[in-house]
């Protein structure tokens, strides 16, 4: 039906619109039969403000740990949703709980995760190590390969003991061992979830429930290069507060040969600057792992919703079911790369540098177009003199290893908030989702 209105001489014509009929829904909607958890979750679903909300725990924790520390955080059980707001090598505990692990308000929770997040990217070079000074000094040359005739003729100056007790070939490495030690860790231990103070609700491996950052897909992984400098100064700074007694020096020499020239019983070698290891390769990415029972997503769904009362502490936790991945990833997050040492070695059984004792030649006999000065023909190099000579070179076998990163760990309940109305009407008709043991 249609009315017309006359507007400065023009005619308007207006339609009546049909009334509209007011349904119940949400709280209104009477529960009937099975459909009354239907009914709840088409409530839970309506834009009357109670939307789905994150209670979580993350721990960050800057790499590398000292043993004191790992043996204390890492022991058989993890528990990030203790009441501790300090935790040994944990640098950093976000939470929106006011106490670590004991909610404020009731929650419907449908889903738990396990949330571990590495580095983005991850690069390695070699250098040196240094015992680190307690005050301002010149340091050293770093070069890129010394030999043990090098250290006795003082080659890297006289800031370097003779037998190399303060001076030793080192690689730097970011980002990788934060990977390994959160890839060995999801499979050293067991997520375990109580409720009811003994009814195990989840009990799994933690690789099956966990999420790590996609870092590793197609369109977030790459490579390029990144300067140095400021990854080292952040990693010895940290290794100074972790009490370590030698610092990483990046390379700035090149070892080009060696000569005879300067002593008739001494081979020193000789280098020349280079500023080749200012960059270093990086790669953009790691390991991408979504546990199986995320079926692809952030969350392990709980299908049947679990009912978590405030003011009770949550039950979960990780307990350790595999030692050989545990002793992985405390080689991994240590600062002496428990148990191989601060300085680590090929084999047990190794020296500090190779053998330079075969059965000698007569000094001075003629090889090619080099003359024997030492009598020893294991790994000869060919001076740089004007009239060249063979020289046996031996070199250091161990590698001192820094290390640096940041490893996140989280422990996140996703589900809705239940205030005192809603709580209520549950209670009252929906008795079937209050039951703290609703779960899969």
């Amino acid at each position: 039906m249609a009315s017309s209105k006359s507007i400065l001489g023009r005619q308007i014509k207006q339609f009546e619109r049909d009334k509209v009929r007011r349904i119940q829904f949400g709280l209104g909607e009477e529960p009937t039969g099975t459909g009354a958890l239907a009914a709840a979750e088409k409530c839970l679903r309506c834009s009357f403000g109670n939307v789905p909300v994150v209670e979580e725990v993350v721990w960050t924790i800057p790499l590398p740990l000292t043993s004191d520390e790992a043996a204390a955080t890492f022991g058989d059980t993890v528990n990030l949703l203790s009441g501790s707001s300090a935790v040994p090598g944990v640098a950093s505990i976000d939470s929106t709980f006011l106490i670590n692990g004991i909610l404020q308000t009731d929650i419907l929770a449908q889903g738990v995760g396990v949330h571990v997040f590495c580095e983005p990217m991850s690069f390695s070079t070699i250098g040196n190590a240094w015992t680190a000074p307690s005050s301002v000094a010149a340091p050293p040359p770093s070069p890129d390969v010394f030999t043990n005739n090098d250290l006795v003729a003082s080659a890297m100056s006289d800031a370097v003991e003779t037998d190399g007790s303060n001076f030793s070939a080192a690689v730097f490495e970011f980002g990788a061992d934060v990977w390994r030690a959160g890839w060995n860790f999801i499979n050293a231990y067991q997520f375990q979830w109580r409720t009811s103070q003994r009814e195990l609700v989840l009990n799994e491996l933690a690789a099956d429930v966990s999420y790590f950052g996609s870092f590793a897909d197609a369109q977030a992984s790459g490579t390029s290069e990144v300067p140095i400098i400021e990854f080292v100064a952040a990693t010895n700074a940290l290794y100074r507060s972790k009490g370590s007694a030698s610092i990483f020096l990046p390379v700035n020499f090149r070892r080009v040969g060696s000569v005879n020239s300067t002593s008739t019983t001494v081979n020193v070698g000789v280098f020349h600057p280079t500023r080749d290891f200012d960059l270093a390769p990086v790669t953009w990415g790691g390991l991408r792992w979504q546990g199986y029972g995320c079926k692809g997503q952030m969350y392990r769904p709980i299908e049947s919703p679990c009912f978590l009362e405030r003011g009770i502490p949550i039950g979960m936790q990780f307990v350790v079911q595999d030692s050989v991945h545990q002793a992985l990833m405390l080689q991994a997050v240590t600062i002496t790369n428990d148990p191989l040492g601060t300085n680590v070695e090929p084999d047990e059984n190794l020296s500090d540098f190779t053998n330079i004792d075969p059965a000698p030649v007569t000094p001075g006999t003629p090889t090619g177009d080099a003359i024997v000065v030492d009598g020893v023909n294991t790994m000869l190099e060919q001076t740089l003199d004007t009239t060249p000579v063979l020289v046996s070179q031996s070199v250091n076998t161990s590698r001192e290893i820094f290390k640096g990163g940041i490893l996140k760990i989280g422990i996140k309940i996703k589900g809705w908030e239940m205030p005192g109305g809603w709580k209520a009407y549950c209670q009252s008709n929906l008795p079937k989702i209050m039951s703290p043991s609703m779960h899969t």
